[in-house]
């Protein structure tokens, strides 16, 4: 059997059809080239807008006596760095020690001791390094704190025994630190 083709009695591409596509093809990046320059034209406008405001207000804070108008954005960092130290400064300087250690003096046991104190002014919380005389003391304390109104935060971080010599005697306590949250 064999099988004969006539390519000659019809057109093999159809190119009406082609001719149709490219058309419609072009004139959809036509459209997308008319929308990106419409796009760009309003960008660029608003930009011209922006500047002639900037130099306003550039002009306006260089007829401030004492502020220079040419301002760069390190400057303006290292101003920024300046303050957050200035301000943690202020913050140290106006928290009263008196009211929080009489506090502590209010809530601590007998048996147990604060060794050190270590606050964070930026997360306003306490960290305590205590000494205990057994676990027991250690609890009683965690506890006042924790029923306390203002310092109920506290978060046990940890503990252990501690050996000190006292007077040619070993005497065993309890070391513990903790956390106390907005504190101040």
């Amino acid at each position: 059997m064999e099988i004969k083709l006539n390519l000659s009695s019809k057109p093999y591409l159809n190119r009406q059809r082609i001719r149709l596509w490219l058309l419609l093809g072009s004139a959809l990046m036509a459209l997308v080239l008319v929308l990106n320059c419409f796009y760009g034209y309003q960008n660029w406008r608003q930009l011209r807008v922006l500047e002639s405001r900037f130099l306003e207000l550039g002009g306006m804070v260089s007829g401030v006596p004492g502020v220079t108008a040419d301002y760069t954005p390190e400057e303006y960092a290292a101003l920024k760095s300046e303050v957050a130290l200035e301000n943690e400064i202020i913050a140290a300087d106006q928290f009263r020690w008196t009211i929080l250690l009489s506090r502590f003096e209010e809530l601590l046991p007998a048996d147990v001791s604060i060794r050190s104190i270590q606050p964070d002014f930026n997360g306003h919380s306490v960290r305590l390094a205590c000494i205990a005389r057994d676990v027991s003391a250690m609890t009683r304390f965690v506890d006042n704190l924790l029923t306390s109104e203002d310092l109920s935060q506290a978060y046990l971080q940890g503990h252990g025994e501690v050996t000190s010599d006292l007077g040619g005697r070993k005497l065993v306590q309890v070391g513990f630190s903790l956390v106390i949250r907005e504190a101040f």
